[in-house]
């Protein structure tokens, strides 16, 4: 199922009378709703397993061998000599060829097209391109975005949390990234809303971990008029999606108001198939929303903003995290270079610190559990040599699986602990 261009999406919309708008009353919501569902349909058995697991986060993932890596890049080369308009990423690669050429940053693309390296190329192409549309061609077409690079309009729209990652994982690793409709200033521009995008699925990207596992996205409607939203909007939008580097494995489209049902079919209808195949739709009220939400294996934790949607939800998270990327950025530009903080913990991290969030976190459950599986020989162990290498073995397969020991500064994000304070950990425990 190759993703469809936008250009086919929009005939398709001409084709079926909606003359590039959205389904503007219930009775053609419906027949968007019907043909979703015979496209759906005509899937064949596997391929709806297949959507189904990456829905719910359980999709395999390519065997990514020495030789598969080393070939793939070799014939991504190839791809891009082959595209002939490309000057965005011809510019880029004359301005700075390591940047450009670098294996982590292509792989990132191999990685999101499951190493197809024709998509590949033409994704990387199209990456440039729309990088330069949205922050020029000077030294950030090559290098990452920055906080500072977005004008101060635009960043004090993000600062409102109209769009963020939230404070949480799923429950199989991968990150969730939820717009809040309400939220959104209507005087912020559509380059604007284009450059957060760019900027939050950058963020993302930049964990290899999860250019394995794929992102997850929300998008909530709470009581937002479907006229403030047109299909210009979601194509401009939607163009950002197609640029990056990541894969979109579920989109959650959420609304309270019957009234928003022709937006919802039609922001469904117009994205590429692959997408439109791993949308889910959840109406009803706020607790039936979130439960549906729940069983997708997505946390809600008490402090979540989902629970918030109708008035001034927390920012602390959403502000904590902005204050350690603009920290890592600062000190990226000033000395040349910073090891990347750790602000989301991977599933397998063990956390230090008190409160159900770190009781709660996957990776402190596994390890208490691999301490109590351990524990008779623990207590049974002669001298305090022998616990210590318990201690150990405990440690290395916690590190076995890329867990680590994590501890949080209000600064600096996660930091990862010693050996001797993580072996302090297991052994306390």
């Amino acid at each position: 199922m190759d993703e469809e261009t936008e250009e086919a999406a929009v005939l398709r919309l001409e084709q079926a009378g909606y003359q590039q708008r959205f389904p503007g009353t219930v009775k053609e919501a419906e027949s968007v709703e019907e043909l979703l569902a015979d496209e759906m349909s005509k899937l064949t058995m596997l391929e709806q397993d297949i959507i189904s697991f990456d829905v719910h986060g359980i999709s395999l993932e390519v065997e990514e061998t020495e030789d598969l890596v080393t070939q793939s890049l070799s014939e991504m080369e190839k791809e891009l000599q082959k595209i002939e308009k490309k000057s965005a990423y011809e510019k880029a690669l004359n301005m700075n060829p390591e940047y450009v050429s670098s294996r982590s940053f292509r792989l990132q693309f191999l990685r999101c097209e499951a190493f197809n390296c024709k998509h590949a190329a033409s994704r990387v192409v199209l990456h440039f391109q729309q990088k330069e549309e949205l922050f020029g061609s000077g030294d950030v077409l090559v290098r990452d975005v920055r906080l500072s690079d977005l004008d101060e309009n635009t960043l004090e729209v993000f600062k409102s949390g109209v769009l963020q990652i939230l404070p949480n994982r799923d429950v199989n690793g991968r990150p969730v990234i939820c717009m809040f409709l309400t939220k959104w200033k209507t005087k912020t521009d559509v380059k604007g809303a284009q450059r957060l995008l760019y900027y939050t699925l950058q963020c993302t990207g930049q964990d290899e971990d999860l250019q394995h596992k794929g992102v997850v996205a929300i998008l909530y409607f709470a009581g937002k008029k479907a006229s403030a939203i047109s299909l210009n909007l979601v194509k401009d939008i939607y163009r950002v999606r197609l640029c990056m580097p990541h894969v979109l494995d579920a989109m959650h489209y959420c609304y309270e108001n019957k009234k928003m049902r022709p937006l919802v079919s039609g922001l469904r209808f117009f994205v590429g198939k692959r997408a439109r195949m791993r949308c889910r739709v959840h109406f009803g009220n706020q607790e039936h929303i979130l439960f549906q939400l729940q069983t997708y294996g997505i946390t809600i934790p008490e402090d979540s903003p989902l629970r918030r949607v109708h008035g001034d939800f927390p920012l602390t998270w959403h502000e904590e995290w902005l204050q350690i990327r603009q920290a890592q950025e600062t000190e990226l530009a000033e000395l040349g270079g910073a090891k990347p903080r750790i602000v989301l913990p991977h599933r397998f991290d063990v956390l230090f610190g008190r409160g159900t969030k770190v009781r709660s976190h996957t990776g402190n459950i596994r390890a208490l559990h691999l301490v109590n599986i351990w524990q008779p020989r623990y207590d049974g162990a002669s001298n305090r040599f022998e616990k210590a290498g318990i201690s150990e073995r405990i440690i290395s397969m916690i590190h076995e699986s890329s867990g680590r020991f994590l501890k949080w500064d209000e600064e600096r994000g996660w930091l990862e602990v010693d050996d001797e304070t993580a072996r302090d950990k297991i052994s306390h425990w």
